[in-house]
């Protein structure tokens, strides 16, 4: 199957943390990226995952890292190769659905990629999917609870 015909997916920093550490769909979110990694899944994300990620982890509630081990985790999420730089249009998309919708332009960033990659945003915040209006962004956008895989 050629990567064009394969499902894809924009993980958030939702979704991404749980790749690291154990907490509520942590296996689901494990599945996603063993999926991309068997080639069976498309990812693409903003490279904004990448210090999302690193200051949910810095600052987690219960999970603490070292500089080495946060280091790791940025090693790993480069090795997916799997971020890239919002294009024009998409930044351009991300401040419409920050002014549509009541996110910030860090969510609608990840959704603005799903738009314009006609794949879905995979989350695991329920708040941002719900602030969530247009039938577009709605459609784009699955709570990762609900993703089969």
């Amino acid at each position: 199957m050629e990567r064009s015909e394969i499902p894809r997916y924009v993980p958030d920093a939702s979704v991404a943390v749980k790749w690291f550490i154990e907490e509520k769909d942590s296996r689901p979110a494990r599945r996603l990226r063993e999926l991309f990694q068997e080639g069976r899944i498309d990812l693409d994300a903003p490279t904004l995952l990448k210090y999302e990620v690193a200051s949910a982890l810095r600052f987690h509630p219960v999970a603490r890292f070292t500089p080495k081990q946060l280091r790791g985790v940025m090693k790993s999420l480069e090795d997916l190769q799997i971020t890239r730089e919002p294009s024009d249009r998409e930044w351009v998309t991300a401040f419409t659905l920050s002014l549509e919708n009541p996110i910030s332009i860090y969510d609608a960033v990840y959704v603005a990629f799903a738009v314009h990659g006609h794949s879905q945003m995979v989350t695991a915040d329920a708040i941002l999917t719900k602030r969530l209006k247009s039938a577009e962004t709605t459609r784009r956008a699955i709570m990762l609870g609900d993703l089969a895989l």
